[in-house]
C-alpha cells in the first residue's frame, strides 16, 4: 500500500506506459502515461493522500490528458471517405 503513495513510482509507471507507447502507437498508453507522471507531481509536491483519492487523481488526469492527446495529434482531415456505388457496378 506505501508504494502507491510515493511519487518516484507513478513517474517510473508513467515511463513505462509511455515507453510501450513507442511500442505499439496508439495514443492510448500514452495518456495514461503523461496521467501517472502527472500524479507523480501531484505527490511530489508533498500532498498526503489516502489510496482511492491517489487513484481518483491518477483516473482524472489521465483521462484528461487522453483527451488532450487525441485532440492534439488528430488528423487535420479525420474525414472518412465514404462511396456511394462500387467500382465494379457498371
Amino acid at each position: 500500500m506505501a508504494l502507491f503513495g510515493t511519487w518516484w513510482a507513478w513517474i517510473c509507471f508513467g515511463i513505462v506506459l509511455v515507453m510501450l507507447e513507442l511500442m505499439l502507437p496508439s495514443y492510448f498508453f500514452l495518456g495514461f502515461g503523461i496521467g501517472a507522471v502527472l500524479t507523480g507531481l501531484v505527490l511530489l509536491t508533498g500532498m498526503t493522500l489516502t489510496v482511492q483519492s491517489v487513484f481518483l487523481t491518477f483516473s482524472i488526469l489521465s483521462f484528461i490528458s487522453w483527451i488532450v492527446v487525441r485532440r492534439a495529434f488528430r488528423h487535420p482531415n479525420s474525414d472518412a471517405k465514404t462511396f456511394d456505388r462500387d467500382i465494379n457496378d457498371g
